[in-house]
């Protein structure tokens, strides 16, 4: 299922605002895709590939992400393991040096996870506002009192 670039960009705007609003909000849902004992898809492994969609390249998706290289090549790695087709693609040479980008596939997976937690957000919302309003009240300015002996 191909996904046309302006899609995928309405989506990922969509889901940054909604994780905007989610850690305003204190609590937030975490959707992640298990598949089998030792891979899976979650929030960080979707925005390393978005990021790799958007930067064009591995290592400047590492660096937006505040994560190592190596890092991010791991996680790529298994995904590129746990599924049949690629998610990313190696593009060589060239002036720039080559880079990466998602491949047809990539776009679609991260579109579908991205569907995925946008319909377990709306399953939930109710449970969710009704677990923000139990929630103690915190600020940024309250302190631990100091102790003293």
């Amino acid at each position: 299922m191909a996904v046309p670039r302006a899609e995928t960009r309405r989506r990922k705007r969509a889901a940054a605002a909604e994780s905007a609003a989610d850690a305003r909000a204190g609590a937030r849902l975490m959707v992640r895709v298990a598949f089998g004992a030792h891979d899976a898809l979650g929030p960080g492994k979707a925005r390393l590939i978005e990021l790799v969609d958007e930067h064009g390249s591995i290592s400047a998706a590492s660096r937006a992400m505040g994560i190592s290289y190596r890092r991010a090549w791991l996680l790529i790695e298994g995904l590129r393991r746990t599924f049949r087709k690629p998610v990313v693609a190696a593009r060589h040479g060239g002036r720039r040096g080559g880079g990466a980008g998602l491949t047809p596939f990539g776009r679609a997976l991260v579109a579908r996870y991205r569907d995925i937690e946008r319909r377990a957000r709306a399953a939930v919302a109710e449970e969710m506002r009704a677990m923000q309003r139990d929630m103690a009240r915190r600020t940024a300015t309250r302190r631990r009192p100091a102790v003293r002996d």
